[in-house]
């Protein structure tokens, strides 16, 4: 994760022209980290425009809100919602088999 305001931005801009909305459905403490997940997601590449895997986008959205966090690895919000995204994940992969 960076702290570079101009990368956050960047972030807020490519996800605001991709209609993100950030963490969907639960409380936006760490929005910035939610909408570089979004952009992550939506695009399959980092800001930079590198190929970014789902695995890979996830792992940084876990750090990115480990990060802000004054719990740091421990931070209880970072470990919700890196499951929660997660799971997400699993669940709308194992519709689309079933479908």
């Amino acid at each position: 994760m960076t702290e570079n305001p101009e990368y956050w931005r960047q972030v807020r801009a490519r996800a605001a022209a991709l209609g993100a909305d950030g963490c969907t459905g639960v409380p936006d403490w760490h929005r910035d980290c939610c909408l570089e997940h979004d952009v992550h997601e939506r695009t399959g590449m980092d800001i930079h425009g590198q190929a970014i895997s789902p695995a890979e986008s996830d792992a940084r959205f876990h750090e990115c809100l480990r990060q802000r966090s004054p719990f740091s690895w421990w931070s209880p919000l970072a470990w919700a919602y890196w499951g929660g995204v997660r799971l997400w994940r699993r669940y709308v992969q194992d519709r689309n088999h079933q479908a």
